[in-house]
């Protein structure tokens, strides 16, 4: 389970061809036959470079759709935030309680919950009391975490978390939650639906996670390139999607000490970073169960893992082991 307040990209987006948002048949008579000319926003949002790219013909429409994506994203991100002081979220850390929470942070929790009972907790958004353990320890000194972890393990469980419309608590002082492993996906189908009811049918959303909306304009694939964890800079895979989510988690993204032991995906149940693959590759219909996959399946055997997929028929997994051998489950 992934905690900290970043996450690197294992992930990106290979040269397109053309990367068109279209309007719908209906309002195409209505519009010039003038070639779309492309509207970016880039940015920086849940600890991760974000961008929005779409082409369009009328520009006065793309750069309202592209202000009302970015509210979406800057409203998300003041629920979900854990590096903004005054987020709901760090608020809820600090204070313990959230009364009468927004309809999406209920949501969003009330689907990490159910993410991990299929997980059997290997999936825990209240892992965050480990990464701020681990983000305080001196690295340079000869130290078993063992005996802090047994004290620590008492705050984590996805169990102790109430949830609610009326109120959000902890069953424990001390508690703290993380969405880092799951609240980008959700932005990310949050930005796709309204995107969808403006009528863009050719489209990639990227908001630390990646969702196709149908084909490039050219009927092509979208061409996603998975990092290579053991040659850093170079692709292991090049991914192509025409429809659906896709989301990588690597525990070499973001490390503790010089040589990776510690890092920031969590096993729930001992405490310590998982070490099982060196990189999790999940394509999806939707990015929230995407990215909380990839994170949860860290922690997995590849038995379990499939023993998981028995429920989820439209989920693929690529996993890579420390070897450098890749398992498609």
């Amino acid at each position: 389970m992934v905690a900290s307040h970043q996450r690197r990209r294992a992930i990106k987006l290979m040269a397109a061809s053309l990367a068109a948002c279209t309007v719908p048949h209906a309002a195409m008579a209505i519009v010039s036959n003038e070639k779309p000319s492309l509207h970016q926003w880039h940015g920086f949002a849940l600890g991760a470079e974000v961008s929005l790219q779409l082409y369009h013909q009328d520009k006065k429409a793309a750069q309202r759709i592209m202000q009302n994506s970015v509210k979406i994203i800057r409203d998300m991100e003041a629920y979900f935030s854990l590096y903004q002081p005054n987020s709901l979220l760090s608020t809820l850390n600090r204070d313990g309680v959230i009364y009468n929470p927004p309809v999406e942070f209920v949501d969003l929790l009330r689907i990490s919950k159910h993410i991990s009972q299929i997980t059997s907790g290997a999936f825990d958004v209240t892992v965050q009391p480990l990464w701020q353990y681990y983000a305080t320890q001196n690295y340079n000194q000869k130290w078993s975490p063992d005996e802090e972890l047994q004290i620590i393990q008492k705050l984590i469980g996805y169990e102790k978390l109430s949830i609610s419309p009326e109120l959000i608590s902890f069953d424990r002082k001390g508690m703290a939650v993380t969405l880092n492993g799951i609240a980008q996906g959700y932005v990310t189908d949050r930005v796709s639906a309204y995107l969808q009811s403006e009528g863009m049918m050719s489209v990639l959303v990227d908001i630390g996670e990646y969702r196709a909306l149908g084909p490039q304009a050219d009927k092509s694939p979208w061409r996603i390139g998975l990092a290579d964890p053991q040659n850093f800079g170079e692709f292991s895979h090049i991914l192509e999607i025409h429809q659906g989510a896709v989301a990588t988690s690597s525990g070499t993204d973001d490390i503790f000490d010089s040589h990776g032991e510690f890092h920031h995906l969590f096993d729930p149940q001992t405490g310590k970073s998982a070490h099982r693959y060196s990189s999790v590759t999940v394509t999806a219909p939707e990015a929230t169960m995407a990215d909380a996959l990839s994170t949860a399946f860290c922690a997995m055997s590849v038995t379990t893992i499939k023993e998981c997929l028995h429920t989820l028929p439209q989920v693929n997994v690529r996993l890579t082991d420390q070897a450098g051998t890749v398992i498609i489950v």
